[in-house]
């Protein structure tokens, strides 16, 4: 039985919506562009007036909004790490609790196929699906700075952002999907992992506002892959990419752990 080809028909429908509003989503925000650009005069004018804590938190304190690489590195970080994230959690969630809420665990489980494999084929069908959504966007993002971008731009700043928000939804999808199989009943868990998921978000947040604040960031992937910081610096941090390696190994190895002995409820 192949669940990897199952798993990704009952899905598809799901993951090329959301890539159609992320995508509508970006091509609105680009096409404010050009008259913001125009205006740079009256922008500084309204960036001056903003709360400087506001400031902080975006990462937009001595940015520079002319350049359409920041402009969509700034607007990127709603729509694309945290609707993305939330993207992610949501599929992570769907591909365990359907299980349930469908009556197809003991269907599934009967097959002469180890849980082991099961598992290994819903983790391809989450990674399949992260890779189409973010591929289209990034597609769609090369197109806008190519048409908008007139004065050139950054090609190793543009890849690495899009490489460190592709690596932020995998790891949010395998740490949802590791709350989800630990957890031995999944009436509430969209709204805990949903609610895990900003949590994670606001920390990130607020880990910019302090230097007493800063160890925050060492505890929300949002942080790991904020764009904002990663297109100003043109690097992402060596830490961050070994608390990558940390968090994704960890959460596959408790998910095959507990997944293999766990009771799923039919």
């Amino acid at each position: 039985m192949n669940v990897y080809l199952w798993e990704m028909k009952r899905n598809i429908k799901s993951v090329m919506i959301w890539t159609a509003i992320l995508t509508a989503l970006l091509l609105m925000y680009a096409a404010f562009y050009p008259s913001m650009a125009k205006d740079v005069e009256l922008l500084s004018r309204l960036m001056k007036m903003m709360p400087r804590t506001f400031l902080r938190i975006f990462g937009l304190e001595n940015f520079d909004f002319t350049n359409l690489l920041n402009y969509l590195a700034t607007v990127s970080s709603i729509f694309v790490t945290l609707l993305g994230s939330v993207f992610a959690s949501l599929l992570a969630l769907k591909t365990i609790s359907k299980e349930e809420s469908e009556k197809t665990a003991e269907f599934l489980l009967s097959k002469p196929v180890k849980r082991s494999k099961i598992l290994s084929q819903k983790l391809l069908m989450l990674l399949s699906s992260i890779l189409i959504l973010d591929a289209i966007l990034c597609l769609f993002s090369l197109l806008v700075m190519e048409y908008f971008g007139s004065g050139g731009y950054d090609h190793g700043k543009f890849w690495l952002f899009w490489l460190s928000q592709l690596i932020l939804h995998i790891s949010i999808a395998n740490l949802v999907l590791c709350i989800t199989i630990c957890l031995k009943r999944q009436e509430n868990t969209i709204s805990f992992t949903i609610g895990s998921v900003f949590v994670l978000y606001v920390l990130s947040m607020i880990s910019k506002l302090t230097e007493q604040a800063r160890f925050l960031s060492y505890f929300t992937p949002f942080y790991y892959s904020d764009g904002v910081r990663i297109v100003k610096n043109g690097s992402m941090e060596p830490i961050f990419l070994i608390l990558y390696l940390l968090l994704n190994s960890a959460t596959t190895l408790i998910s095959f752990t507990v997944y293999s002995r766990k009771d799923i409820y039919a």
